[in-house]
C-alpha cells in the first residue's frame, strides 16, 4: 500500500508541473534500484513519510523560468497593454490598441499614432515623422525594443490602459 501512494502522489506532482521540472522531480523521488531488484521495482522508503499537519502550508513548486518571446508571439503579449519607462531620461507610456492605434505619452505630451508587423519588427508611424521599425523581445513584464542599430529600449508591460491614454 506504501508504494502504490507513493507512486500515485509521484504522479500527480508529475502532471502538476512542465516537462523540465518533471523530469528532475522524478529523478529525486525515484530510489534507486535495489541490487538484483528489476529496475522497474521501487525501493520501499527506510521510514515511512510523516503526514502533513492541519493548516500546515503547502509547498509550492517554483516558478518556471521566463521565456522570451519575439516576433509575433511577443506582441501579441503587449496588445491592450501599456508598456512603461524612461527615454533619454524622460518617463514614456504607449498604449497598443488592436486597431493598430499606439498612444503615446513622453512627459506629459500626448500623441496617436499606427503601428503594423512588418515581419519579425513591429513599425510606428506618427505624424509629421519618419516610419521607425524595432525588433521586440518579451521576457516576463519586460519588452525590449531595438533598433536597426542596435540600440535598445526597455519598459515595464502594464495591465490594460494603465495611464489613461
Amino acid at each position: 500500500m506504501m508504494k502504490a501512494t507513493i507512486l500515485w502522489a509521484a504522479a500527480i506532482l508529475m502532471a502538476a508541473v512542465p516537462a523540465s521540472q518533471a523530469e528532475m522531480l522524478h529523478a529525486q523521488i525515484t530510489p534507486p534500484a535495489q541490487p538484483g531488484a528489476p529496475p522497474s521495482q521501487p525501493v520501499s522508503p527506510a521510514q515511512p513519510a510523516t503526514p502533513a499537519q492541519p493548516g500546515a502550508p503547502v509547498p509550492q513548486a517554483a516558478p518556471a523560468p521566463q521565456t522570451k518571446q519575439t516576433g509575433m508571439a511577443a506582441w501579441s503579449m503587449l496588445v491592450g497593454n501599456t508598456v512603461t519607462g524612461r527615454l533619454d531620461g524622460r518617463e514614456f507610456a504607449d498604449y497598443y490598441q488592436a486597431d493598430g492605434t499606439v498612444k503615446s505619452m513622453l512627459d506629459s505630451q500626448i500623441v496617436t499614432g499606427r503601428w503594423i508587423l512588418d515581419g519579425d519588427k513591429v513599425c510606428f508611424t506618427y505624424p509629421d515623422e519618419p516610419q521607425e521599425c524595432y525588433g521586440l523581445e518579451v521576457s516576463g513584464d519586460t519588452a525590449t525594443f531595438t533598433d536597426k542599430s542596435g540600440t535598445g529600449i526597455r519598459g515595464q508591460i502594464l495591465k490594460g490602459n494603465a495611464k489613461n491614454l
